[in-house]
């Protein structure tokens, strides 16, 4: 295993109690040294769970997450655990419940910074938990974490909840285990996108912002202070990029490096990571030197706060080991890449240091004298073997050793070289042998020693770390707004409950055509929670709703926007019914995952959710269809009154406007001439008044045959639901003689299956009409039967 990889524990407890599932976590990190516990109800869904899972997964080559889990006992919730953990590549070790035992103070203790009982009664909760968190990791077992660890509480409500079908359905990430489309050097993923990060820790900074979106206003505010002034003062950020944080090593690597020095763990460290520790402290200073300049110019509250006075403290911290380490270390050398122990540092290796100069003096005087005594040209070279030998011309050397030949001791002959040697050379060379090995000797005691003194100051580089990969994630978020096709602009977060974005566009979209159309969005609480997106194919539905919640995902980020106002609340969570298909594998149809997804949604969802739903009963009959998608709008819309995009090809789900408030119209618009169809990708308000499936099929290049064909069953359908109707207008039952307009139009709009009930009641009006010849008796009679169609049509 890769000693520089991060191991990061997730134990999980599933408990009923009253038939109600709560779950006991606890989570370690281990180069952190930090234990997180928390614990929560959920539902059947496991949804809150997923949302964990995701927030602490780290995604990358440089972590590793391994999760202890009790399953569920019952199938249908066992399986649905499974579902979860599957969809993450991650080591999952089941454990018993007696895994789950008393926790033993005493080993706890021994980990812990101070006494457990000494925190605050909510971190003293999933004692079980973390009893199996230590028994599997055996900290307690290790001398190196005496006393090294601390425990908090992973609070789950700071963040937005973003589930793996909301990553999925906005593309934040790549999909695991797929290959994502080759877009060329445009971004195929939102984090592709935004990621403008230099360093490493950054990357994995931005990482973790995009799956913990802020529910506090006052921290989000925070971030975007910082990317406005960055965007605002282009000189300073690209000081920041080229000056400052190009040269900023793998902090999160070093520290954690220290770190096991610190705890006499096996490690890696050597004279190179004090180096880039020093290096670190001078782009401190050069930092700060920037910053005063800046502020000589013009005085910035966010300049002294959020840069000055972080990186002052920071390297007063560091005060000390600057002077420690221009002693102990050679740094003339060290820039050439040779990393060695300053001699000065130690009188010893200073004495080494002269005797070892004195043979090197030595030898060059020998090779002088050899020179002399053969009048040839002698080098000096080094050798695997001997250290260090001579050279010469084979020609002229072989004449010269005629003079004395028992003196020279030939070595080897290659292209038309000489090597040789004299005793006087190999005596010499092993007096500086010697003194060189025990230079080496002495020089990697005093290494340990300077690595001991270093690794005490891992707490501040972890400081550093931490201040200069948020740092470095805000300057991101301000190159990609300054570098947009189009301006982004900073989100103005309210208390009012409403969402409002003018002329927003899809980022990934603009990367690959900056002409993209705009659209806005106005919603509000009361009047426009629930919109209806209806429009062709193609024609823009899918990725207007995705670009909204795109938008409002980058504000609770601290990101600017792809729009030119932008106000929004907070938003809990974002939920998404995009896109479902078959799980053969387990026997899951289209639509049994499209309902399962629905379900879920229904119940995690809340009045601060927001809601996309994307083309939802498509898996069955369009009757049955429709009247899923309207049940579940009109919940949506009633019950839980969230924020919902609803996208669908239902055109009668535009007859909810005119019945439940809050609900909204809007339809992609096109234009249609010589039965061509042009898209135009403008969300308008009001409702398409048909289907254009037909159209784009043409636009697609089908068969012609199959195209005649499919207009021929199109047209036989339609015969048949104006006969159904004709039939139901009859002339003898003057019924739209006499009901109002409203009316009328519920029932045209219909579905057919609506209209045949109708009918078939209008049959019963006959005998009564027939019958009955008082005009005031048949006026009730018809008032009568319309509160029954009102009642059937809903």
């Amino acid at each position: 295993m890769d000693q520089d990889q991060n191991l990061l524990t997730l134990v999980v407890q599933i408990i009923y109690t009253n038939n109600e599932r709560h779950l006991n976590c606890a989570f370690l990190d281990l180069d952190k040294r930090m234990i997180e516990v928390c614990e929560f109800q959920d539902n059947e869904h496991f949804s809150v769970f997923e949302c964990l899972v995701l927030q602490v997964n780290p995604n990358g080559q440089d972590a590793k997450l391994t999760v202890l889990i009790q399953m569920p006992e019952l199938e249908s919730e066992n399986r649905k655990v499974r579902d979860i953990l599957e969809q993450c590549e991650f080591e999952v070790i089941e454990k018993s419940k007696k895994d789950f035992s008393e926790i033993q103070l005493s080993n706890l203790n021994k980990v812990l910074r101070s006494n457990f009982n000494t925190y605050r009664i909510e971190e003293q909760i999933c004692t079980q938990c973390i009893q199996c968190l230590l028994e599997h990791t055996r900290l307690y077992k290790d001398d190196t974490n005496c006393q090294k660890f601390n425990i908090g509480l992973f609070n789950l409500n700071k963040f937005m909840r973003l589930d793996l079908a909301a990553i999925n359905a906005l593309m934040i990430f790549p999909k695991q285990g797929i290959k994502q489309f080759d877009s060329g050097n445009n971004a195929s993923t939102l984090v592709d996108y935004l990621d403008r990060c230099i360093t490493q820790m950054g990357k994995r900074c931005l990482r973790r912002w995009i799956k913990m979106p802020l529910q506090s206003i006052q921290e989000i505010n925070q971030r975007l202070n910082i990317v406005e002034y960055l965007y605002q003062n282009s000189s300073f950020r690209a000081f920041l990029n080229e000056d400052f944080l190009k040269r900023i090593p793998d902090l999160d690597k070093l520290y954690a490096k220290f770190y096991k020095v610190a705890s006499d763990k096996r490690n890696n460290a050597n004279l190179s990571d004090c180096v880039k520790v020093y290096q670190l402290i001078q782009k401190i200073k050069d930092i700060i030197k920037r910053v005063n300049q800046e502020l000589y110019q013009s005085q910035n509250s966010i300049l002294q706060e959020i840069f000055l006075k972080p990186f002052e403290e920071n390297l007063s911290d560091f005060e000390r080991l600057e002077e420690m380490i221009e002693k102990s270390i050679d740094l003339s050398k060290a820039y050439t890449g040779e990393f060695i122990v300053n001699p000065r540092f130690s009188e010893k290796l200073m004495q080494l240091s002269k005797n070892i100069t004195q043979c090197m003096n030595d030898i060059e005087n020998v090779r002088l004298e050899t020179e002399t005594e053969l009048g040839i040209t002698v080098t000096l070279i080094e050798s695997g073997t001997y250290t260090y030998i001579f050279e010469a011309k084979k020609q002229s050397a072989d004449e010269a050793f005629r003079k004395n030949p028992k003196k020279y001791k030939t070595i080897s002959v290659k292209n038309r070289a000489l090597t040789f040697t004299v005793e006087k050379l190999q005596s010499t060379v092993a007096d500086y042998v010697h003194y060189r090995d025990l230079y080496q000797e002495v020089q990697q005691e005093k290494v340990q020693e300077i690595l001991k003194i270093v690794c005490s100051y891992y707490p501040v580089m972890e400081q550093a770390s931490r201040l200069i990969s948020e740092i470095d994630v805000l300057s991101s978020f301000a190159s990609v707004a300054r570098n947009a096709p189009r301006a982004f602009v900073r989100p103005i977060f309210t208390e009012k409950k409403e969402i409002l974005l003018k002329e927003s566009r899809h980022p990934l979209l603009e990367a690959i055509d900056s002409t993209c159309i705009v659209n806005d969005l106005e919603m509000d609480r009361k009047s426009s929670r629930l919109h209806i997106i209806t429009g062709p194919n193609m024609g823009g539905k899918s990725t207007y709703i995705r670009q909204i919640a795109i938008c409002v995902l980058l504000a609770h980020i601290g990101c600017f926007v792809p729009c030119t106002t932008a106000v929004v609340p907070i938003i809990d969570a974002i939920i998404t019914r995009v896109g479902a298909s078959d799980v053969q594998t387990k026997g899951i149809s289209t639509f049994m995952s499209e309902m399962l997804e629905a379900s879920c949604m229904l119940k995690t969802a809340k009045p601060d959710s927001l809601i996309i739903i994307d083309e939802l009963g498509r898996g069955t009959s369009t009757s049955e269809g429709f009247g899923i998608a309207w049940a579940i709008a009109e919940h949506i819309a009633k019950q839980i009154q969230s924020y919902c995009l609803f996208a669908t090809h239902f055109h009668e789900m535009t007859l909810m406007e005119h019945e439940i408030p809050g609900v909204k119209n809007y339809y992609v618009s096109c234009v249609t001439e010589d039965d061509k169809i042009t898209m135009q990708y403008k969300v308008r308000y009001g409702a398409v008044d048909r289907s254009y499936g037909l159209l784009v099929a043409e636009m697609l290049k089908f068969p012609k045959e199959v195209i005649d064909d499919a207009k021929q069953k199109a047209l036989e359908l339609e015969t048949f639901e104006h006969n159904l109707e004709s039939n139901f207008i009859d002339e003898e039952v003057p019924i739209f003689n006499t009901i109002d307009d409203e009316l009328q139009y519920k029932v045209r709009n219909s579905t057919l299956q609506a209209k045949e009930r109708v009918i078939k009641e209008a049959e019963k009006w006959k005998n009564d009409l027939n019958n009955e010849k008082n005009p005031q008796k048949r006026k009730e009679i018809i008032e009568k039967r319309k509160q029954i169609i009102l009642k059937l049509l809903k």
